[in-house]
């Protein structure tokens, strides 16, 4: 049984706790280390470790001179079996600083709660420390509740030489371990749009801040951060431009208001956060369900992202999407989002490709008479195919010249960007024209008829859309006659955009 040192009362953890600490030769002075109401008066900081958080086991980690000197022995006659010897070489080379970092390692096993002790580490063994404790909680998901520095500098009153009285506080470094986290987060958002590390830093930090309530000021928006983070981040990765659309501007709204938080405990985002909300304002777009040439823009640009980011695969994918948008553009009708619409504009297109070796095909009287169009639908399917079937045919292409064609996308897309039509198609949606509920002339003593031909084109359900020329009284008795029966009601002009009636969806 260890004797006691502790002017308080020792507090027993729910947790069982490895400590990883170092003892050198140096000439270690005898104080009083503190640590949150808990002390300990000692001259081996390890000790200390032993004394205020209590491990269940306390690796320490020496050279075979720091091994054969009086500091291990009495630490040993102190602790007792609590101190497992760790041989480590003295660090002098690259190859040492290896052996030293797998001898860390080695000690640790699947989820363990870990405590590591800087305070005796000598030369670079503090940065080596740092880099353990980054694998490990990577690699074997340990739990690395603190990293600790005994700071016998910092003791009060400083007096030389100290008094065994002198009280030096124990600092916890373990922010500095976060860093190197909100480090990695920020690569892995910059390099390739993947925000999964930073919105789990902001969720950890939330929850964190919540269970301790150290202070009356809570942050609440930190988790809602994280959760937009991370549905751009999803919507991005699986190639889905309308949800990107959307995230990114719900991840705008979230930005505006959190930056107050964000500088109180998410001080590392902030570093980066006008990175994001720059990568986002290239794609919000308040109306993804709306396809016109601004959200054709979107998409492409979006491509462009992806192969920018090296995300080949998403890019590949959109493109052969964004294809078919343009040409449903060009038809000028139908519901764009519609799986039966689409293969609508996709037979023509194959049909078209067809044609150009030498295979008798029809295309509809509406489809672009296009042999640049034909030929990039051939070559972007052959791209794609390339893709999608993994290589799982003879002659397959190479990796190298899927990542050459895909290059060249944005300059054929452009191409064809540059002549789309000024068109507008909504998907999943009803639009109804009020000018052709009564021809020349709307009739009031008529309006019976409009409205229930209006009911009849709005269906049960869906979501609908108002335009064209019509009187005021019009508009109000359609608009009344569908509360109930659309989820969501908009109108819309040239003039004003996009004008929210009301919105059923979310209830």
């Amino acid at each position: 049984m260890l004797p006691k040192c502790l002017v308080n009362s020792p507090h027993k953890g729910v947790f069982w706790l490895k400590a990883l600490s170092f003892l050198g030769t140096g000439k270690y002075e005898t104080v009083t280390y503190c640590w949150q109401g808990r002390e300990c008066e000692t001259h081996l900081f390890p000790e200390a470790v032993a004394r205020i958080f209590e491990p269940e086991k306390l690796f320490v980690f020496v050279t075979q001179q720091a091994k054969e000197h009086e500091h291990f022995r009495k630490l040993k006659e102190c602790l007792g079996d609590l101190v497992q010897p760790v041989d480590i070489p003295e660090g002098k080379s690259e190859s040492e600083l290896w052996q030293i970092f797998e001898k860390c390692a080695e000690v640790v096993s699947e989820g363990d709660e870990i405590l590591l002790d800087i305070t005796h580490a000598f030369r670079s063994l503090p940065m080596v420390v740092f880099t353990v404790a980054a694998y490990l909680r990577r690699t074997k998901n340990a739990d690395i509740h603190h990293i600790v520095y005994g700071a016998y500098e910092a003791r009060e009153p400083f007096r030389t030489p100290p008094e065994p009285t002198d009280r030096a506080p124990i600092f916890d470094l373990t922010p500095l371990l976060d860093l190197l986290d909100w480090l990695n987060g920020a690569e892995f958002m910059l390099q390739r749009s993947d925000a999964t590390l930073l919105a789990e830093q902001l969720k950890r930090i939330h929850g964190a801040v919540w269970r301790e309530r150290t202070s009356d000021e809570l942050p609440k928006r930190l988790q809602s951060l994280g959760n937009a983070l991370a549905n751009f981040s999803h919507a991005l990765h699986f190639s889905r431009p309308r949800d990107v659309m959307n995230s990114a501007r719900s991840l705008l709204k979230v930005l505006d208001e959190v930056k107050p938080e964000v500088e109180r405990w998410a001080k590392p985002f902030g570093v980066i956060l006008e990175q994001v909300r720059n990568e986002a304002a290239k794609f919000a777009h308040d109306a993804p369900d709306r396809l016109d040439k601004e959200n054709l823009q979107k998409q492409l640009s979006l491509i462009e992202h992806y192969l920018d980011k090296g995300l080949i695969m998403q890019a590949v994918t959109l493109a052969r999407e964004w294809v078919v948008n343009w040409v449903a553009l060009q038809r000028g009708e139908g519901d764009w989002l519609d799986i039966n619409f689409r293969k609508q504009i996709e037979d023509p297109l194959g049909a078209a490709s067809a044609g150009l070796r030498g295979e008798g095909t029809q295309v509809p009287e509406w489809f672009p008479r296009s042999e640049k169009l034909a030929e990039l639908w051939n070559w972007l399917t052959n791209l794609r195919n390339d893709l999608a079937h993994c290589g799982m045919r003879k002659n397959a292409a190479s990796i190298k010249s899927i990542q050459d064609r895909a290059k060249e996308l944005p300059t054929k897309l452009r191409d064809l960007w540059e002549n789309a039509p000024d068109s507008v198609l909504y998907g999943g949606r009803v639009v109804i024209d009020l000018k052709l509920l009564y021809g020349e002339v709307a009739k009031l003593d008529e309006l019976p008829i409009y409205i229930e031909r209006a009911k009849e084109l709005a269906g049960d359900g869906n979501e609908v859309v108002l335009t064209g020329q019509a009187p005021i009284w019009l508009y109000l008795a359609v608009a009344h006659a569908l509360h109930g029966k659309a989820k969501k009601l908009l109108y819309t002009s040239p003039t004003t955009g996009e004008v929210l009636i009301f919105d059923h969806s979310a209830r």
